[in-house]
């Protein structure tokens, strides 16, 4: 049987690369509405983590057998030992993510979370043997100069534990994207399923506290049901497409669209510096996006070069 010709290895190469990088994109925008529909439901803390927690991971669980149903699943729910390290890595960022929440300011929550990209880039290289593109390299100081625009002068010190619990999130996040990229299979369901971890915790409180806490939780079931999943699973999936630095930028897109949509929605019109942060990381997504394609996407013009008779 003939080997596939390079032409040919390099159109599936090219065809993988804009799936990726469609997948993160559309994750994080979806993403992005996760806390306008938190704020739409009205609901208090614990109901929120229990909800949206316990509701993504049974939808996590309902696609991926509906999947092997159809015949289109690629693999098992969870990849073996390092799928279920995958797993346990995004439970741990959850729960990181909450301590930080509450033991520091949102501000230093948000520009340390931002540090992500810069992890995933390390890992990656470290870990994976993937050196960054040049301009991924250059994509990630300017989404940070982005970040640090939106937060502007506000940003205050806050607690040294939740400081830690914020950089270990980014850290273990970037770790998860970066494993997953390496093994090469199928973990598009673990950030999802990880959800139940934080819902469990919740659980308690939730019982204790009278029960669940809402005055409009059909909002909450559409995020944690419909949204959260398909955001979570779309940004897990990108690591089999794309390296990790270039998932983990697809994270950003919620700290520059969430802003907006509150500004549409509840008219809550962000700072002068929160508008060009978010236009600066918007621009800086397309840029490298069109930079990292352009050459691909010559290759699938160009499709199979004609052999001479």
């Amino acid at each position: 049987m003939a080997a596939p010709s390079l032409d040919a290895v390099e159109t599936n190469a090219a065809a993988r690369y804009a799936t990726g990088l469609t997948l993160v994109g559309f994750g994080g925008i979806v993403l992005s509405g996760d806390i306008p529909l938190i704020r739409l439901s009205e609901s208090g803390f614990y109901t929120v983590v229990l909800v949206r927690g316990a509701l993504s991971s049974l939808a996590a669980v309902f696609l991926w057998w509906l999947a092997r149903r159809l015949g289109r699943a690629s693999g098992p729910l969870i990849a073996g030992r390092l799928g279920l390290f995958v797993t346990g890595l995004y439970a741990v960022a959850t729960l990181t993510f909450l301590v930080a929440v509450y033991e520091t300011k949102a501000a230093n929550v948000v520009f340390i979370l931002a540090l992500n990209p810069i992890f995933a880039a390390l890992l990656s290289w470290a870990i994976a043997g993937e050196k960054p593109s040049r301009a991924t390299l250059l994509a990630i100081p300017a989404t940070l100069f982005g970040v640090l625009l939106i937060i502007g002068a506000g940003l205050e010190a806050g607690h040294w534990i939740g400081d830690l619990a914020a950089l270990a999130t980014a850290f273990l996040i970037a770790l998860a994207l970066t494993l997953a990229r390496r093994s090469r299979q199928d973990m598009r369901y673990a950030s999802a399923l990880a959800a139940i971890v934080p819902a469990l915790i919740a659980l308690p409180f939730v019982v204790t506290g009278g029960g669940i806490e809402s005055e409009a939780v059909g909002w909450l079931v559409v995020n944690g049901a419909i949204l959260m999943p398909l955001a979570l699973i779309c940004l897990a999936a990108g690591p089999m497409f794309v390296p990790s630095p270039v998932v983990s930028m697809g994270y950003l897109l919620e700290t520059v669209l969430a802003p907006i949509w509150m500004w549409l929605i509840f008219l809550e019109r962000p700072s002068n510096l929160s508008l060009l942060g978010g236009g600066v990381i918007i621009a800086t997504l397309g840029i490298h996006a069109f930079v990292e394609l352009k050459p691909k996407h010559r290759i699938l013009g160009a499709g199979p070069k004609m052999t001479k008779r």
